[in-house]
C-alpha cells in the first residue's frame, strides 16, 4: 500500500502569543492557525500526521514574563499547546529559567507525551521529566521518535533551577537510543533541542566545539536517522543531507517545519520537506478564548506606566550603539553597580529596541528592550583576567578591506551572537584594532581613580547570571568565582531606577556612556 505521513513541527516559540517582538502584526496565533490549516488539509485528503514541538516555549516574551513574575502560573502555555494538539513535546534549555516548581505544573498539564532522553533524575538514574522515546504507530507502520536536549544547560543555568537533575551528553544518549530503537521501527525521527556546530555540507566548524550543539555529529555518526529536527540556534534550515531530512524553523513561530514521508509496503521510499511561513495564515482566534484571562490581565499589567526615562538617544544604529556605547546600556550598568557594589559592570545590548527606551516607560516598552530574566552576579576577577576577558570580548569586531570596524562574521554565522559582546562601565579601554587579535587591548584604566588596572590585584565585576557561569564561552567566569546573586532580576530593578535616579544620575548616564577609545 502506498501512502504519505506528515510531520508538523515547531521550535523556540518563546511564548510570543500576543505579538512577535520584531513583527507586531503577527503572533503565535498565526502559527496555531497555520497548524490548524495543515491538519484540516491532511484530514481532508486522508493523510496521517504527527505534531511535535522542540521546546523553549515558556520563556522569552513580555507575556511569558508576566506569567512568571506577576501571575506565578504558566499553565496557560499547556492549555494553548493542548488546544493546538501536539502529539510530542521536547524540552529546551529555557524551560529551566524559572526553576522546576514553575516548570513542572506546565508539563503536568500537557496532553502531549514529553520526550526527554538525556535529562536524568540523579537519585533514580531514569529520565526525569518524561520518557526517552516513543513508538508512534500508524496502521502497521512504526515511527520511532527520540527527544533530546542540549546538555550544556548547567553552563548557563543556576544550579537551584535544575536541582536533582543531571544532563547527559546529548550525542551519546541519542546514539544509544537510535541503536536500540532503529531495529524496532520503520522510520526514525530525532527531535533535538540543539543546533549545528559545523557546516552541514562541508563539516567546517562554525563555532567552538563545546558540546552545546551536536547536530552535525548526530547527522554524520549516527546511522539510521531518517529525520533530524533541530532548534536552539533560531536558524532556518531545510536540507536533505546524508539521506536524512534535517530542519530548523527559526524563532517565535514565524515558520513551521513540514516533512512528508512516502511509504510503500511499510518502507520509506521518498522524503520531501518545506519551511512554511506562518504569516501567510490567519490567526486562530479560538485560542484567544482559551487564553482570555491571562491575555486580559497581561495587557493591563504590560500597559502600566513605570516612570519616565529622560534618556538621550545619540544613535538608533545598533552597531554604532554597541561600539560607541549608549545611555540605555549605561543605565543598566549603573543599576548593576548600585545593586552589587561591584567595582565595574558589564552588560550586553540584547536587541534593536534600545532607542525606544526614552520618555514615558510602560512595562511593555521595558520588556521589549530587556525581555529576559537575568539575575545580576557579583564575581571576582584579577586585573590580568580583565585584560584577557576584554581581549576575548574584542573578537566580536574586525576590520573590512578599508579598515572600517565591522562585526566579525564569526558572530553572525551560523546565528547572530551579538549577546556575546559586553559593554563595560567603570573601565576605560584603549583599543588598537591594528594589533594582533589577542593583543588589541593596549590599556585598561579604572575610571574612578584614573589609574591603570593592576594585573595582580583582585577586582569585582557585576554581570548577568548567564555570563557569570561562563555563557558565551567566557571560561574565566566559573561558579567558584561568584560572590553573590541579586535577589531580583535586572528587568525588575529598572522601574526602581526610573523613580530613584535624580537629575545628576541621568546627566551622567547621558554624557558618560562611552568607555572605549579606539586608537
Amino acid at each position: 500500500m502506498d501512502y504519505r505521513i506528515n510531520i508538523i513541527y515547531t521550535s523556540d516559540t518563546h511564548g510570543f502569543w500576543q505579538k512577535r517582538q520584531d513583527d507586531h502584526e503577527h503572533s503565535l496565533l498565526n502559527t496555531a492557525g497555520a497548524i490548524k490549516n495543515l491538519k484540516t488539509h491532511f484530514k481532508a485528503i486522508g493523510e496521517p500526521y504527527i505534531t511535535i514541538d522542540l521546546g523553549d516555549f515558556i520563556q522569552g516574551s513580555s507575556f511569558a514574563t508576566y506569567l512568571n513574575q506577576e501571575n506565578g502560573d504558566g499553565t496557560v502555555f499547556a492549555r494553548a499547546m493542548n488546544h493546538i494538539g501536539y502529539d510530542y513535546q521536547m524540552l529546551g534549555n529555557h524551560e529551566f529559567n524559572f526553576g522546576l516548581d514553575y516548570l513542572k505544573p506546565i508539563l503536568n498539564n500537557l496532553k502531549a507525551e514529553i520526550l526527554t532522553n538525556n535529562i536524568i533524575d540523579i537519585d533514580s538514574g531514569k529520565p526525569a521529566l518524561g520518557v526517552p522515546y516513543a513508538i508512534h504507530e500508524i496502521d502497521e507502520l512504526k515511527v520511532g521518535i527520540i527527544g533530546t536536549t542540549t546538555h550544556y544547560i548547567p553552563n548557563w543555568e543556576r544550579e537551584e533551577n535544575y536541582a536533582g537533575l543531571t544532563f547527559l551528553d546529548a550525542f551519546e544518549e541519542t546514539k544509544k537510543a537510535a541503536e536500540m530503537l532503529r531495529p524496532q521501527v520503520d522510520i526514525l525521527i530525532v527531535g533535538y533541542h540543539g543546533g549545528f556546530e559545523s557546516d552541514i555540507d562541508t563539516g567546517t566548524p562554525l563555532e567552538a566545539q563545546t558540546g552545546e550543539n551536536q547536530a552535525y555529529r548526530m547527522l554524520s555518526e549516527i546511522e539510521g536517522i531518517d529525520v533530524l529536527l533541530t532548534g536552539h540556534q533560531h536558524r532556518l534550515i531545510n536540507q536533505n543531507s546524508k539521506h536524512t531530512i534535517t530542519m530548523q524553523p527559526g524563532f517565535a513561530g514565524a515558520f513551521i517545519g513540514h516533512v512528508s514521508l512516502e511509504i510503500t509496503d511499510n518502507k520509506l521510499t521518498a522524503m520531501t520537506s518545506q519551511l512554511i511561513d506562518t504569516n501567510d495564515f490567519e490567526a486562530d482566534r479560538s485560542l484567544i478564548e482559551v487564553m482570555q484571562r491571562e491575555f486580559s490581565n497581561a495587557s493591563k499589567w504590560l500597559g502600566n506606566v513605570l516612570g519616565n526615562a529622560p534618556i538621550v538617544v545619540p544613535t538608533e544604529d545598533t552597531f554604532k550603539a554597541r561600539i560607541q556605547g549608549t545611555p540605555f546600556i549605561e543605565m543598566i550598568n549603573q543599576i548593576q553597580l548600585e545593586e552589587t557594589g561591584a567595582d565595574f559592570s558589564a552588560t550586553t545590548l540584547i536587541n534593536d529596541n534600545f532607542s525606544e527606551f526614552t520618555g514615558e516607560i510602560t512595562r511593555e516598552s521595558l520588556l521589549s528592550t530587556y525581555p529576559y530574566y537575568n539575575l545580576i552576579a557579583k564575581v571576582k576577577v584579577t586585573g590580568q583576567e580583565l585584560f584577557e576577558i576584554m581581549n576575548y570580548n574584542l573578537k566580536y569586531v574586525t576590520q573590512d578591506a578599508r579598515g572600517k570596524i565591522i562585526v566579525n562574521p564569526n558572530y553572525l554565522d551560523p546565528k547572530p551572537k551579538h549577546y556575546n559582546w559586553d559593554m563595560y562601565s567603570g573601565l576605560k579601554a584603549f583599543v588598537d584594532m591594528y594589533a594582533v587579535e589577542d593583543k588589541r587591548l593596549m590599556a585598561l584604566v579604572d575610571e574612578r581613580t584614573g589609574k591603570s588596572i593592576e594585573r595582580d590585584k583582585e577586582y569585582t565585576l557585576a554581570i548577568s547570571q548567564y555570563r557569570a557561569v561562563g555563557g558565551g564561552d567566557y571560561h574565566w567566569f566559573t561558579h567558584d568565582k561568584i560572590i553573590s546573586f541579586s535577589e531580583v532580576d535586572i528587568a525588575s530593578l529598572i522601574p526602581n531606577a526610573l523613580n530613584s535616579f535624580d537629575a545628576e544620575d541621568w546627566r551622567n548616564i547621558n554624557t558618560n556612556y562611552s568607555h572605549i577609545k579606539w586608537i
